[in-house]
């Protein structure tokens, strides 16, 4: 589906895409009516608290080196700012040229007067005062609930500031009403970057966009790349204005899940004609493989892939078998982001491990890219075939927690969200999953494969913790069915 890049915002992932959060199943019919346009999404008459696709744009837009964000709302929105930007100050400050970089997020801090009178005269008073303070190379302001609900016209506010103050000043649609989904938020801040900072190439050069959270362990991807000829823009945390103007210059861009690229990755290809390979991602093995060729074969380099493919897989041919007879026949709960929760079922496949079941936070049956290649978890469903049982919810710890007991499981993997707790309290050894370039390849591969060794020879905290548990719920909520609370929209 093509992107209207000319609206001051971007559609939500449920209208754009026809993504979901909430589903229960298998994972080849998931796919299957995901790419027959026929998936249907489930409603919950009662939900636990997830996350919003507001923090989400906030965080992503005051990742960019040179910018400065505004978060256009009370002041309590952006309480929760503190744990992105702590992050990104202490990645930041470690640059190679040693120079420290915080990050910038300041609030208009509207009142009870502003929801009644407007604000917008307000949001412009902050606008001045971040770029007299901060003089950055660019402001995002961000909606909120709040500002979104009262109607301020936040999209003309910019567009006077950009002119006024001669740098670009940018709007991001990332108010929490609009969307269910939370990746809402990553299309938002795509949106705003797009509009504001793509500009077209002069020239064509060698290089492959990345886009991600963080440039973490580039060192497992670059040399790859070096081997076909190409360096990399790495669109990720710490990423400066300058990297955004080069990215239309790339011959292709990949992400390290369809979430958080794909919007940018899509505008890209669709304005520049910038490559977006999103069927295969390069995680594991036979990830790392299928990426690898499909990238080589498009800049005519197969041969060259073919010999570090081979290469890779007699550098680990026997840690990897040694991992198989390890792990041979346990079995692994999985809670993840959509993207990710299927390729590390891929991975636990690689290393001769079973599923016992999958809970993806919530699942795209497309993604933004002009050709109608499959998205990664429907490739995977066609061209391994390989079965399980699947259910969609936003991180709903109830749902969650109810699935994990009902079916059992060696180890949980997951992260971010809370469901690990539960399992540990109730005597499952849980692992933190990690995400982007540390799972990369052949190395990443027995990187997981050994964390989960390490982890399962040693369960006696986990055991003991399960004996001692008491559950605080009712015997009526513990044998209740996990999908209890929803309803075909």
């Amino acid at each position: 589906m093509a992107l209207n890049l000319n609206s001051p915002q971007s559609l939500t992932r449920e209208t754009r895409l026809g993504s979901i959060t909430g589903y229960s199943g298998t994972f080849q019919d998931l796919t299957k009516k995901g790419c027959a346009g026929c998936l249907s999404n489930k409603r919950r008459c009662f939900a636990t608290p997830s996350t919003c696709s507001h923090v989400h744009s906030i965080n992503q837009l005051a990742a960019i080196d040179g910018a400065a964000v505004i978060d256009h709302a009370p002041l309590g929105c952006s309480g929760s700012i503190i744990y992105y930007t702590v992050g990104h100050n202490k990645r930041r400050s470690e640059r190679s040229d040693g120079k420290k970089c915080l990050a910038v997020v300041a609030s208009s801090n509207m009142k009870e007067s502003d929801t009644i009178f407007g604000g917008t005269e307000k949001l412009h008073e902050t606008i001045l005062a971040v770029h007299k303070r901060h003089k950055p190379k660019a402001i995002y302001v961000v909606s909120s609930c709040a500002s979104s609900i009262i109607g301020d016209d936040i999209y003309s506010v910019t567009q006077d500031a950009s002119l006024e103050l001669g740098i670009p000043v940018g709007f991001a649609s990332g108010e929490g009403i609009r969307s269910k989904i939370w990746s809402s938020g990553f299309d938002a801040y795509c949106h705003a970057v797009s509009r504001t900072l793509l500009e077209a190439p002069q020239e064509k050069s060698n290089t492959i966009n990345y886009i991600a959270f963080t440039r973490i362990n580039r060192e497992n991807l670059d040399p790859f790349m070096h081997r076909l000829g190409m360096d990399v823009i790495y669109l990720t945390d710490g990423a400066t204005i300058e990297d955004y103007r080069l990215a239309s210059r790339s011959l292709a861009s990949f992400g390290q899940c369809g979430s958080q690229s794909s919007y940018l990755a899509g505008a890209l290809e669709q304005m520049f004609g910038v490559k977006y390979f999103q069927s295969h991602l390069p995680f594991g093995g036979v990830g790392f493989e299928r990426f690898y060729r499909d990238l080589a074969r498009y800049l005519g380099k197969l041969d060259a892939a073919e010999t570090v493919i081979r290469e890779e897989r007699e550098l680990y041919a026997d840690e990897l078998a040694a991992l198989r007879e390890k792990l041979k026949g346990k079995k692994a709960f999985v809670a993840l982001g959509a993207s990710y929760a299927f390729e590390y079922v891929r991975m636990l496949h690689e290393l001769g491990m079973e599923t016992s079941h999958v809970v993806a936070y919530h699942y795209d049956p497309r993604l933004d890219n002009i050709s109608n290649e499959p998205v990664a978890a429907a490739a995977d469903a066609a061209e391994m075939g390989y079965d399980f049982s699947v259910s969609v919810n936003d991180a709903q710890e109830s749902e969650t927690y109810l699935l994990m007991k009902r079916h059992p499981a060696d180890i949980f993997i997951s992260r971010s969200h809370a469901g690990g707790l539960w399992a540990a309290k109730t005597g499952i050894p849980t692992l933190e999953a990690d995400i982007g370039l540390d799972i990369i390849g052949y190395r990443g591969l027995i990187s997981f494969g050994k964390s989960m060794v390490s982890k399962l020879s040693n369960t006696n905290f986990t055991l003991n913790l399960g004996k001692r548990y008491k559950s605080p719920f009712t015997d009526a909520f513990e044998n209740r069915n996990p999908y209890f609370f929803e309803d075909d929209e």
